[in-house]
């Protein structure tokens, strides 16, 4: 059955709703609580969005429930091409340890028939399995209480032999009571080392599996869910704290969707989201931070808006992302959820997108960085 995903509490959307509201919206490491993760946030130098470039830049999606399900992805993946002129590189699905990803498992399923059309399958792995703790997950998933689970996942995705993205346990610096989220797993200064080391654990447990084919992508929310405000490393709970290291992470990036009419506040440009002060700076942030690790928005969107107000985000959003030298991918949440994300919310915003994907190098082929593993001593 299909794994249901961002189901939040009203408290928790609350919270979130008050970062929505108030978002005018490096050296790499292995120890997410040294020194240098101790740094103040990297506030943005000023974006050239005037400059072309030939980078390769990867556009994918979401595409919502009914379209997420092996009868009908490989289908919605190709009407997405066409309705927006080019087919989505990046493919975005949910679901959990409990999935079966081999050939005749229901994700198992999902997964090829995305892979199919010539698209890279991005997963959001969330970190809950039948007989997990109901609270907190990260120090039993440390335990190896979760490994009978990550190994049949592991050679689940291993079998599907293609390449597959992996995000396990986003925004874990967020507050709406995700298993793997530092507020539920003691909400304190150690909650981060926390999910760290269990983040390295899943990857150890994988690479034990030969599951070589797994890019990892960090991707917490945007700013900071407690504090709503650029605090950075004043507060437990600054993304960088919870970064596993370099070896054990191939891609960074972030969350983030402006939706007052969901959450409150005020309409949020894209710069403002991602990188404004209620942001923490968070691209900027990522860019100067992780200097070698290339960055992929694993989650964005925006509602309609006045007259032509998405179609204007839109540009901008892609135009911004474009003239970011680090940023090479990016996922549009397409489905009406919360708000209706979708591109084709109005005819401008779906021309708008289009216009987007007409550039030369917006690529429908995936290409990865080699694996974050040969930088680990023992390779």
């Amino acid at each position: 059955m299909l794994y249901r995903f961002r189901s939040r509490s009203l408290a928790a959307w609350s919270a979130f709703a008050a970062l929505a509201a108030l978002a005018a919206c490096s050296d790499a490491g292995s120890d997410p609580t040294g020194i240098d993760a101790r740094k103040q946030p990297k506030q943005p130098a000023p974006v050239d969005t005037t400059t072309s470039t030939a980078k390769p830049f990867y556009a994918g999606a979401y595409l919502g429930d009914a379209n997420s399900q092996p009868a009908t992805i490989a289908g919605a993946i190709r009407a997405f091409g066409t309705l927006t002129g080019k087919q989505p590189a990046l493919v975005k699905t949910f679901h959990s340890l409990n999935c079966d990803f081999t050939a005749g498992g229901w994700c198992g399923q999902v997964l090829r028939a995305a892979a199919s059309t010539g698209a890279t399958n991005y997963i959001a792995l969330d970190l809950k399995w039948t007989g997990a703790p109901s609270g907190g997950v990260l120090d039993a998933i440390v335990a190896g209480q979760a490994d009978a689970r990550l190994v049949a996942v592991a050679n689940g995705i291993k079998s599907v032999g293609a390449l597959v993205m992996l995000e396990p346990g986003w925004e874990m610096n967020g507050n709406w009571s995700y298993a793997w989220q530092g507020v539920m797993n003691g909400s304190d200064a150690g909650a981060p080392a926390k999910y760290a080391a269990a983040w390295r654990h899943i990857v150890d447990v994988f690479r034990a599996q030969g599951a070589d084919n797994v890019r990892w992508v960090f991707n917490p929310n945007v700013g900071n869910a407690l504090t709503h405000a650029a605090s950075g490393a004043t507060s437990w709970n600054w993304y960088a704290n919870y970064y596993p290291g370099d070896a054990y992470v191939d891609y960074v990036g972030a969350h983030g969707f402006n939706g007052p009419s969901v959450w409150g506040g005020s309409w949020q440009s894209f710069d403002a989201m991602t990188n404004g002060a209620a942001a923490d700076y968070m691209l900027s942030d990522l860019a100067a931070r992780y200097p070698t690790k290339k960055i992929i928005i694993g989650e964005f969107a925006t509602q309609e808006g006045s007259a032509g107000q998405k179609a204007q985000w839109i540009a901008d959003a892609y135009q911004r992302m474009r003239a970011n030298p680090q940023v090479v991918g990016a996922v549009w949440f397409n489905a009406s959820k919360e708000a209706d994300w979708r591109v084709d919310s109005s005819p401008a915003s779906l021309q708008a997108f289009q216009a987007a994907m007409a550039d030369a190098a917006v690529q429908t082929a995936f290409v990865p960085v080699a694996p974050s593993r040969t930088k680990l001593a023992s390779n």
